[in-house]
């Protein structure tokens, strides 16, 4: 059996506008800074490759990347094709992340392309920010397996709308609403390299204004609900 401990900080005020992910940074991103580095496109042309140093762990040799775009940029946005990866020193890619087809803001930092540790094990990861436009979650991810040395895409954390990262409690938070009366935070936490919904609040709002909190836990494998409380309750 497992249980959640519940979250009862405040929502944001409601109402609320279609199902959209919360705008919310990621907690402890800025631990992250420095771990990816990438200079300006050749030419700068908007389907230059841009090249970019990462380090994935202190025992581990540096790797390369480069992001290979294809077409030119439209409506602000350009798409990202593929990511070769080569080790230090390396000339040969190797893993090239193929058929990516991710629409990236142009003006996104580093290409759109991040390193974070997604799951706590001490190996940064791989994820890509999707432009807002694909109205899907806010970036795609890969994580590292050390046991294969490469990438490993995570469809499971793609599905997570709007995430933030706890590394102290080893959790991913993520808030999002649906329609204009109803806001929900999810709390995932790791089973080995599967992210698990593990707890859930959901803010619903009544016609007359009064706003009901409603806690469901993973037990037994399942979402149960075990409680209902006021939304402003601490």
């Amino acid at each position: 059996m497992m249980m959640a401990k519940h979250y009862l900080g405040c929502l944001m005020a409601l109402p609320m506008l279609g199902l959209v992910p919360a705008l919310a940074e990621p907690v402890g991103d800025e631990t992250f800074e420095g771990s990816l580095t990438c200079a300006a496109p050749a030419g700068n042309t908007d389907a230059a490759p841009i090249s970019c140093q990462a380090q994935i762990n202190p025992g581990l040799p540096e790797i390369g990347l480069s992001l290979v775009f294809r077409g030119n940029a439209t409506n602000g946005e350009r798409v990202l094709d593929s990511i070769e990866l080569r080790r230090s020193g390396e000339a040969e890619p190797f893993q090239v992340l193929k058929g990516i087809a991710l629409h990236v803001p142009k003006d996104a930092e580093n290409g759109g392309v991040g390193m974070i540790d997604l799951n706590f094990d001490g190996f940064f990861d791989l994820r890509v920010q999707r432009s807002s436009s694909e109205g899907k979650g806010l970036y795609r991810n890969w994580v590292w397996s050390k046991e294969g040395g490469n990438f490993v895409a995570s469809p499971e954390l793609d599905a997570i709308a709007s995430p933030e990262f706890n590394a102290e409690d080893q959790e991913i938070v993520s808030r999002w609403q649906r329609g204009a009366n109803e806001r929900t935070t999810d709390i995932y936490s790791f089973d080995g390299s599967m992210p698990l919904l593990v707890h859930r609040e959901v803010d619903r709002l009544s016609d007359g204004g009064a706003c009901q909190r409603s806690f469901y836990d993973r037990i037994d494998e399942e979402q149960k609900k075990t409680g209902t409380g006021s939304c402003d309750k601490e």
